[in-house]
């Protein structure tokens, strides 16, 4: 009687676990099935966003002013909304400042644009940046982002061939070994 007992716990205990196995595994489609139609994945969107765009530049003999504007976006109300924008090196905005704060009202969300000037005293590129700090649902956000400025010479694109960027290689020997 113990071995039919033991043999029945071992029936019952594969039994679960094949069923377990059936149930946790995809189903097969056939091979000639057409591919099925899935729902398109959405990722989830911050509740702000920041960025930084660089509209306009009036070029001088050295230097220029460029056009700035600060672009905030709010899905749900931000309480305490600070936008922080810094001029790299020596650059300074039209105030002379080099570190420009506002307090936005975005209590309610929405989007906000602030346009600001910057002063470029030599040719080259510049990162400006900004910072966009506040809190949702009593929770503290930091989003920060930043633009970069071209000022004189652009940098030469890459080389491409048939829309392939080519990179430059070690020079390569006639016996086939590359040479640092």
């Amino acid at each position: 009687m113990m071995r039919r007992k033991g043999s029945f716990t071992v029936g019952l205990a594969a039994g679960l676990v094949a069923a377990t196995l059936a149930l946790a595994a995809p189903a097969q489609k056939p091979i000639d099935a057409p591919p099925s139609v899935g729902r398109p994945t959405i990722d989830p969107q911050p509740p702000m966003g920041l960025s930084v765009e660089i509209v306009g530049l009036q070029k001088h003999a050295r230097g220029g002013i460029s056009s700035v504007v600060l672009k905030v976006v709010a899905e749900v109300g931000v309480q305490g909304a600070v936008l922080t924008a810094k001029a790299p090196g020596d650059l300074r905005f039209a105030d002379g400042s080099r570190v420009k704060t506002w307090n936005l009202d975005l209590a309610a969300g929405g989007a906000r644009e602030i346009p600001v000037e910057v002063l470029v005293p030599r040719d080259g590129r510049y990162a400006i940046s900004a910072e966009l700090e506040g809190m949702v649902g009593g929770r503290a956000i930091r989003r920060g982002s930043a633009g970069t400025l071209f000022v004189g010479k652009r940098e030469a694109p890459l080389p491409s061939r048939e829309g392939a960027i080519e990179y430059l290689a070690g020079e390569v020997a006639a016996t086939g070994e590359v040479q640092p």
